[in-house]
């Protein structure tokens, strides 16, 4: 593997440090919603309004770049999205709060789209998917180390002075963001070989495939589904392991594969071809999917749901490259898509649980999503 230019690693810790407050809202509010006033139903509302809104502010992002410099949008965005941690430690109002989940939602739309152009737009295309690798893992390790600081910090400091530290710490992502940006040309869009509109449909198809299966199906319902394999518990080489205790178990190697084996999965689909992997891809996930349906017992069902997390990092990596490579618009069309698609997935699945159907629908309603991408990939190639 090669070192990354310098802006793509800059523009990763800024994105990471930026991604601190939300990670402290996933960490804390499911467990301690009733100590800041808040019911349920608002918890629900704050953890998804801040997706829902990109569906839209995606596509400002990209017509805003268009119209004035990057650094000016990006600067404004990181000192934004630090704001809006400190606000969600010193106010305890549903309405404030949930302007904040808003802008917070705006305000990564911009981050995005500028880190995934800023890769782009500073390498090489022998090493695109490498460093789009090494971006995606960077940027992710604010998440789950937030996550972790974020839980550890709440018991012992509380939850204001843990935002606050928080807040403070990610307004570094500001100089950071700005320097990334020093010295970044505009590249040439690779031709495509096929219509645009056709090229965009499957961008939007595709990012939906992986966003809806990944982040909506199977990381919402996981819990429960192994619930229904183990019971409360699973005894392990003669250790008693609690379903709760799998289950982040499981979602942690989930976040291992999205850190540090992001460059590892790039550099690989760099030497295969990065195209013509799409579509295998998602065969792979489309195959395994269908047969973790099947009653095979729970270590096949976990071993299935590892290996498509594996698949959808990748697929993620892999078609963030290739849209960046078609420009701002096809990457903007990209990450709307994924956003509706992960939006989607937890209503889709508990949909299923709430009407009684059996479980290993689920599964099989993911593999036909993962198909319907892969038939949608080829106008991507």
């Amino acid at each position: 593997m090669t070192r990354p230019p310098f802006p793509v690693l800059s523009i990763a810790g800024a994105t990471a440090l930026s991604i601190l407050g939300d990670a402290v809202m996933y960490a804390v509010l499911p467990s301690h919603y009733a100590h800041l006033g808040l019911t349920p139903l608002q918890v629900g509302i704050l953890l998804s309004v801040n997706r829902w809104v990109r569906l839209g502010s995606n596509h400002v992002a990209e017509r805003c770049y268009r119209r004035l410099s990057v650094e000016l949008w990006l600067v404004s965005a990181y000192l934004i999205s630090s704001l809006v941690t400190a606000v969600y430690g010193l106010f305890r109002i549903f309405a404030v709060l949930f302007v904040a989940r808003i802008l917070w939602g705006i305000c990564f739309s911009f981050i995005r789209q500028a880190g995934i152009m800023t890769v782009v737009r500073t390498s090489s295309d022998a090493h695109l998917g490498e460093h789009m690798g090494f971006y995606r893992g960077i940027s992710s390790s604010g998440w789950f180390l937030g996550m972790f600081f974020a839980g550890l910090s709440h018991d012992l400091f509380g939850f204001t002075f843990t935002l606050i530290m928080f807040s403070l710490f990610s307004l570094f992502s500001a100089p950071l963001g700005f320097l990334s940006q020093k010295g970044v040309d505009r590249i040439r869009k690779v031709p495509l070989k096929i219509s645009i509109m056709k090229a965009n449909l499957g961008t939007m198809l595709c990012g939906f495939a992986v966003g809806i299966v990944g982040l909506g199906l199977m990381v919402s319902t996981l819990g429960f589904l192994l619930k229904e394999q183990v019971g409360i518990s699973m005894n392990v080489f003669g250790r008693t392991i609690g379903v709760a205790t799998m289950t982040g178990m499981v979602l942690a190697i989930r976040w291992i594969l999205v850190g540090p084996v992001s460059p590892v999965l790039g550099t690989v689909a760099d030497r295969i071809g990065r195209e013509r992997s799409i579509p295998f891809l998602f065969l792979i996930g489309a195959s395994v999917l269908g047969l973790a349906g099947l009653p095979f017992g729970p270590f096949w069902m976990i071993c299935g749901v590892l290996i498509l997390f594996c698949c959808g990092t990748l697929l993620d990596i892999l078609i963030t490259a290739w849209v960046g490579q078609q420009g701002p618009r096809f990457v903007a069309s990209y990450v709307t898509a994924h956003d509706f698609g992960s939006a989607l997935g937890p209503l889709v699945g508990w949909g299923i649980v709430q009407m009684g159907l059996p479980t290993n629908i689920i599964f099989f309603t993911g593999a036909i999503f993962y198909g319907f991408g892969a038939f949608m990939s080829r106008f991507l190639t």
